[in-house]
């Protein structure tokens, strides 16, 4: 692919350029012979809606118009509405690679025509670069799988082409960025193809930074955007590899993993970012298939792997075990009979095309095992014969024999019950005769192994009649296929809507879990905050009768004739204070003042230590406020002075106090968290037993399926020798008769009914 280059369009370097909104291109879209350089373009239809012009697909920096050239090549034109530093370096780089590649050296079509045009539109005057891609036409991964899920082998054979592109890309050197399910399309041949190239790393971006981190549920949690290289796809595609390879080998998986409601496969992002508490994980590694073991395990593993560190996809790493000559491998639905048995292995890719030897219609040859050619299909084995004997007595036939005894009155006559007729009887029997007949041949019929005998014969007559009439017999295989099939179906709805509901349980019981434990911890875990504040503060109250002794004794020390040249007083003003009992300055406590109404002035109070208040004559508001601020300058002075630690015996009960209190905090935090995680534990192992159980229930019930379907398979491989059947079916017929009258007659169970063999 070529870059179309034009004439410079960009400012210099350094300045800010405005890119048009999706609105402005559309407009111009409107004339794309004017404002096109590109021919296809220029002479090509752009999509139209049918109100407002161009049709566009609008995102976060780009609108995106189809047009179809004159040819009929359709393209998806990316118009940017934002720019960026490295914006044209990128496309320009990405569109060199991907054209530099030889399409023909590819083990896969993977990739679309992406073109970077620099001069791509015109708008308002000026050119802007467009990236032109090839419109791919395909389903989206999620759309084919589920269109697939019953042909297994197309399922495997898709994802043996992902890892064949995931190996291109790796082999050229390239990163897509984004690998999921919304970037991968499978065309109508099966091939899938890869688009959206918007963050893609190429060998010439080395040492950029990434532009996105790619889809949550498909990214390693340790990927940033310094992870921007060759590797950064591959835990991507280990994920998208397990998933496929998962659903190839059990289909039921789907149903199981996947969330119609996101936007994932069977795995998303709490899987990764928390794999203890995931109902995927025990899913897929306690399969009964060991490939879906193994790789789940190893992909497990990735998710603690720094994504630089992160080994390659490779085919090895997804092939089908060998299986041995001769056993049973072990499938998603459990035991897998031999290939005689079953057809065609999943694995296997070819499809049956046509009508086969045995007569399938072309309709169903996708349901249908493929017959092997050589050697030929043997006749399965002849059943073995119905009417082996009775097995234990049970309560029912007490109860028959009792019936008997008491209709006949004589043992002897309960075996005459089962072999003479009521017409060869005295008549004075013949009526007691009737019940015991009719007791004893209740209790016969009661017998499962008379009723197995009942049901072999009806079936081998069915099987008989129809091998007279395949077409009949055609018919009545493809219902019973159907309603195996329908079965299943219902089956596996069911199961999804419990497993959605354990998930729910799940969740809900943990979010309860972490509110308790938020509930119970929170308390405990302020006062753990505030434990230092409370040291300091018990340690300063257990200092502060030291230094209030301290001041006081200052204080005492202090006589009140000191404040004299301070407040401008005479000996008169200092006998007033001592005769009111201020000596010193510890005598008084501060000033209180009231409102003179007669006069609108404030008299003044000084407040002694017993909390009394005088009145001393001379002592105004002034002198007072002079008074109190002496005092209170006299206390400031000897604080500074005061004692600065607490004693030793104090101190040490303050710390051993908070240190204990600190200890039960803490263990009482402790208790509630491993009471918290105990209760996690607890659910998280009954909701992992109950889908544990759920998994086994729904791979028996496929098993059982399965094996019906391939009983059904090879007696539809029986109808091409329908003649030789049916000799055959008869013969069997008649010796599980002569089995059954032997070992079920009357004779047989009235003798088991009377001794019990």
């Amino acid at each position: 692919m070529a870059v179309s280059r034009g004439g410079p369009s960009a400012p210099g370097p350094g300045a800010v350029r405005k890119f048009p909104t999706g609105a402005l291109y559309a407009e111009a879209l409107q004339h794309p012979e004017l404002c096109f350089s590109d021919p296809d373009l220029r002479h090509g239809t752009v999509e139209q809606s049918p109100v407002l012009g161009p049709k566009a697909i609008s995102g976060n920096f780009a609108s995106v118009f189809s047009v179809t050239a004159p040819g009929g090549q359709r393209y998806a034109l990316k118009c940017f509405t934002r720019d960026s530093a490295t914006l044209g370096k990128r496309y320009a780089a990405i569109s060199s690679a991907l054209g530099a590649l030889d399409s023909g050296a590819l083990s896969q079509p993977w990739s679309v025509g992406f073109d970077f045009l620099e001069q791509g539109v015109l708008v308002q005057g000026h050119w802007f670069p467009v990236v032109r891609m090839t419109w791919v036409q395909g389903t989206g991964l999620i759309s084919w799988i589920e269109r697939n899920l019953q042909d297994p082998a197309a399922v495997r054979a898709l994802a043996d082409r992902f890892v064949a592109l995931v190996a291109d890309l790796e082999d050229n050197g390239i990163a897509h960025g984004d690998l999921q399910h919304g970037n991968l399309l499978v065309a109508a041949d099966g091939t899938i193809r890869l688009v959206d190239y918007d963050g893609m790393y190429v060998p010439a971006l080395r040492g950029e930074q990434a532009t996105e981190n790619g889809h949550r549920n498909y990214q390693s949690p340790s990927r940033t955007a310094a992870d921007f290289g060759p590797h950064m796809d591959r835990f991507s595609a280990w994920v998208i590899a397990l998933s496929l390879v998962a659903v190839a080998t059990d289909p039921g998986l789907w149903h199981q993993l996947h969330d119609p409601q996101g936007e994932s496969l069977i795995l998303s992002e709490p899987d990764f970012k928390e794999p203890a508490t995931s109902l995927a994980w025990p899913v897929l590694l306690h399969h009964s298939d060991a490939r879906v073991r193994e790789l789940a395990d190893r992909v497990k593993g990735l998710v603690a792997v720094p994504c630089s560190a992160l080994p390659a996809l490779t085919a090895d790493a997804v092939k089908v075990p060998a299986q041995r000559s001769g056993g049973k491998a072990k499938s998603g639905n459990g035991p897998r009979t031999t290939a005689a048995q079953a057809g065609t292995p999943p694995w296997s890719t070819a499809t049956a095309t046509g009508t086969s030897a045995a007569g399938v219609p072309a309709w169903m040859a996708d349901r249908v095992p493929a017959a092997p050619t050589t050697p030929a299909t043997p006749a399965a084995p002849a059943a073995a014969p119905a009417g082996t004997g009775f097995g234990r007595r049970r309560f029912g036939d007490l109860v028959a024999g009792a019936g008997a005894l008491l209709s006949t009155s004589a043992p002897g006559a309960l075996v005459l019950t089962a072999v003479q007729p009521a017409s060869a009887l005295p008549g004075s029997q013949t009526a007691a005769l009737v019940l015991a007949v009719a007791a004893l041949a209740a209790g016969r019929r009661r017998r499962p192994e008379y009723r197995d005998a009942r049901a072999q014969i009806a079936d081998l007559k069915r099987r008989a009649r129809e091998l007279a009439d395949p077409a009949r017999a055609h018919q009545r295989i493809w219902q019973e296929i159907h309603a195996l099939d329908t079965d299943l179906a219902k089956d596996n709805a069911a199961s999804d809507k419990k497993v959605r509901a354990l998930q729910t349980e799940l969740k809900d019981g943990l979010a309860r879990i972490t509110m308790n434990v938020n509930r119970r911890t929170g308390k405990a875990q302020q006062e753990l905050t505030g434990l230092p504040a409370k040291e300091k503060a018990q340690l300063a109250a257990a200092l502060e009768p030291a230094v209030r002794a301290h001041v006081q004794d200052r204080l005492r020390r202090t006589p009140i004739r000191e404040a004299r040249s301070l407040t401008n007083m005479g000996p008169k003003m200092v006998t007033a204070l001592e005769a009111a009992g201020i000596r010193t300055a510890a005598d008084f406590t501060g000033v209180v003042y009231s409102v003179n109404q007669g006069y609108g002035s404030r008299n003044a109070y000084l407040v002694l230590v017993g909390g009394h208040r005088v009145k001393v004559p001379g002592i105004g508001e002034a002198r007072a406020t002079t008074l109190e601020s002496w005092r209170q300058n006299l206390e400031q002075r000897a604080r500074q002075s005061a004692p600065t630690t607490v004693p030793a015996q104090d101190k040490a009960r303050i710390k051993a106090d908070i240190a204990a209190l600190r200890r039960r905090l803490k263990a009482e935090v402790k208790q509630a968290e491993a009471d918290a995680q105990r209760e996690r534990d607890a659910l998280q192992q009954r909701i992992t037993g109950e889908r544990t159980r759920l998994t086994a229930q729904r791979q028996q019930h496929a098993t059982d399926i399965q094996r019906k379907r391939a009983d059904l398979i090879r007696q539809q491989k029986q109808l091409a020798g329908s003649d030789q059947e049916r000799a055959r079916v008869l013969a069997q017929l008649t010796d599980v008769r002569k089995e059954a009258k032997r070992s079920l007659g009357r004779v047989r169970y009235a003798r088991f009914v009377l001794t019990g063999h």
